[in-house]
């Protein structure tokens, strides 16, 4: 769900966007919130988590791969504030306002839960909490935490804990070989978290939904493409156009088929994932060639724009009227128009919040980033302590 930038050719300049990347991220969050709508079709959207994953391993290690700093510690420090800067202020605005919104329209007793979701939501580990609670992302009968889409946020940030630390020491010290060594490590990570994901999803299926150990692999499938597909770029346009589509197939399929009663992640994730995978890697095989009219069009350009904000806004802007609602079911013109409101509001929030404080001038000095990620999160915590204590 990162919107960051990559070096490219022509007919897409250098240091602009992918547009097959920015048409994966729009594919993705339009499939999950349709799902989330109860939209006809998308039975299995729920997979567009899984496609944001492997986007996110393949983005955040071409960023590792082509960092500037010239030390371990630049290295790492400068991963880290560009995280803030892309993550937090979005993350930041939703949580507050979705702990006020959940004891304005909703019960104190609700507000309550959520301003303690969000007390773990805040620290990145909101996934440990819904798993300890055993809040089934498929479970209809239960309401649902209105912060409960930050799930995912924290095991990505759960992987970019250790990712960063290993893909730079490896570097540090083995130089030379770390290539290698790299693939090495990510094909490990591979083996044991796919292995464990589909022993886990029999066992525990809430518990392999939100554990980052189960979902590792996703993340790693990406940062293996963007390491070993790079070194074959524009090589192959023929194959690589192939390997897009047959890709795009392994997404678009599973999501007729795919319900809330299959079982998930386990085996059936494979088909939607590795299909990702094959879109990166086509797309990198064919870099200068022209896009297709789809990838490029405008609307679906700008929906990849949008996809991190309308991935954050849309949850609570769905959840808050189904659980205010006596029936908790809301006819198909409501959630419609619900839909319309999660994409103004996201827009907002890219133009107003996200993408000027991602690109702020005064935020480019390190320290700046980190102290500005620290006030973050001490408004956050002060809104959640605020609202448990004036209930």
């Amino acid at each position: 769900m990162n919107t960051t930038t990559l070096p490219n050719s022509a007919p897409t300049t250098k240091g602009s966007l992918r547009k097959d990347i920015q048409a994966l991220r729009a594919l993705a969050v339009l499939l999950v919130v349709a799902y989330h709508a109860n939209l006809p079709v998308v039975h299995g959207g729920f997979l567009g988590v899984d496609v944001f994953f492997v986007i996110s391993g393949f983005v955040i290690t071409q960023s590792l791969d082509h960092s500037r700093a010239t030390t371990f510690w630049g290295s790492i420090t400068d991963f880290y504030a560009k995280r803030i800067r892309r993550i937090m202020p979005a993350a930041t605005l939703i949580i507050i306002a979705t702990v006020f919104a959940s004891y304005h329209w909703l019960s104190y007793i609700t507000g309550g839960h959520t301003a303690n979701d969000a007390t773990w939501v805040a620290a990145f580990v909101g996934n440990y909490r819904f798993s300890s609670q055993q809040l089934g992302y498929f479970t209809s009968a239960l309401p649902h935490s209105t912060l409960q889409q930050y799930w995912s946020l924290a095991v990505e940030e759960q992987f970019y804990v250790v990712w960063p630390l290993l893909f730079f020491g490896i570097r540090a010290v083995l130089r030379r070989r770390s290539q290698t060594s790299i693939l090495a490590a990510l094909s490990v990570v591979i083996v044991a978290s796919l292995s464990w994901c589909l022993v886990q999803t029999h066992q525990n299926a809430t518990a392999a939904f939100f554990s980052p150990f189960t979902r590792a692999w996703e993340l790693a499938l990406g940062a293996l493409v963007a390491i070993v597909v790079p070194q074959l770029t524009d090589r192959a346009p023929r194959t690589g156009l192939a390997l897009s589509f047959v890709g795009l197939a392994g997404i678009v399929v599973p999501v007729w088929f795919l319900s809330a009663t299959s079982l998930w992640p386990g085996a059936n994730a494979l088909l939607p994932v590795v299909g990702t995978a094959l879109v990166l890697a086509g797309g990198t095989l064919r870099l200068s060639s022209r896009d297709h009219v789809l990838v490029d069009n405008p609307v679906v350009q700008w929906f990849g724009l949008i996809s991190y904000s309308l991935y954050l806004v849309h949850w609570p802007v769905l959840q808050i009227p189904q659980q205010y609602s006596f029936s908790g079911v809301l006819p198909r013109s409501s959630e419609l128009a619900l839909v319309a409101l999660s994409v103004a509001l996201a827009a907002v929030m890219y133009y107003a919040v996200e993408n000027p404080l991602r690109k702020a001038q005064w935020l480019q000095v390190r320290w700046r980033t980190f102290v500005f990620g620290a006030v973050l999160i001490g408004l956050t915590y002060a809104a959640i302590f605020w609202h448990l204590h004036n209930y």
